[in-house]
């Protein structure tokens, strides 16, 4: 095996560094193994590929249980391969038998991830069970405590829009930097929802559309009423027909709309690429 900062082989006498020092600050896995036993060849390669995908999240140390009997009778182990999960001084789990990826995964991004990213879980949990006023509110907790932590006041300007509390983002967007990361995203929420203010219904709009074809301008606001009303895709196929039409209209205001919904709906959303590729292969 190639040395590596994060594999390590453990044995009696390094067995209080990595495990009663490392482990204070970063998690370690103990992996049991016979060398040569078939049983533990795919959970040694997949511990190593994963040690090496998680570069230093945690430390691998791998017990050879011939060579180390003193540290398998100390920990019990009694099969193999066996993994120990040990963070801060304290076992934090076990897994005996051979180890699928998905069981593994799980419980390394339960122990490697940090305070703010179980935060981050909790908050999009409970906007998937629809309790959003309860990920507000666990927000706001948390800012209370970290009032510097800019990325947290743009996720909650999400939800506040989400939830139609606007002037409490509004101000909150105002108080923060302007480069904070994210912040193009609810920034552009707002922007749609004040444009959509002096626009008519949807069925209004596409009443006019259908009777004034030629007519851009109602193109265009039929657009922003189906973004606002979460029907994006639509709306972007109203701006991609609308620059087919004329490219240049109103200083290429469809082109400069869609950039705004792209960074709406975030870095590496499927709409937004997907869209971001048609509006690039019209303008070329």
């Amino acid at each position: 095996m190639e040395a590596s900062p994060v594999i390590v082989d453990v044995t009696v006498e390094n067995f209080q560094s990595v495990v009663g020092e490392q482990s204070k600050t970063t998690p370690v896995l103990l992996e049991f193994y016979a060398e040569g036993a078939e049983q533990c060849a795919s959970t040694s390669a997949l511990l190593q590929k994963l040690a090496a995908e998680y570069a230093g999240k945690f430390i691998l140390g791998r017990v050879e249980v011939k060579q180390n009997p003193q540290i398998v009778q100390q920990l019990g182990i009694k099969a193999l391969p066996t993994i120990k999960i040990i963070f801060q001084g304290q076992m934090a789990g076990d897994i005996e038998g051979p180890a699928e990826e998905q069981q593994l995964r799980g419980a390394l991004d339960q122990i490697t991830m940090s305070p703010m990213e179980r935060v981050r879980e909790q908050v999009d949990l409970l906007v998937l069970q629809g309790e959003c006023q309860q990920a507000i509110k666990m927000l706001r907790e948390v800012i209370a405590e970290e009032p510097n932590n800019f990325g947290l006041h743009v996720e909650l300007c999400d939800l506040l829009i989400l939830e139609g509390e606007t002037n409490d983002a509004r101000q909150i967007l105002e108080a923060i930097p302007q480069d904070t990361v994210g912040i193009e995203k609810p920034r552009s929420r707002l922007e749609f929802l004040v444009l959509a203010d002096d626009l008519g219904q949807l069925s209004e709009l596409q009443a006019r559309v259908s009777a004034e074809p030629e007519n851009l301008r109602a193109r265009f606001e039929l657009a922003i009423r189906l973004v606002v009303e979460d029907r994006t895709e639509e709306g972007l196929d109203v701006l991609l027909d609308l620059m087919k039409a004329d490219r240049e209209w109103e200083d290429e205001l469809a082109r400069k709309t869609m950039i705004k919904i792209f960074n709406m709906l975030g870095k590496g959303n499927e709409i937004a690429v997907a869209y971001r590729r048609k509006m690039f292969s019209l303008l070329h």
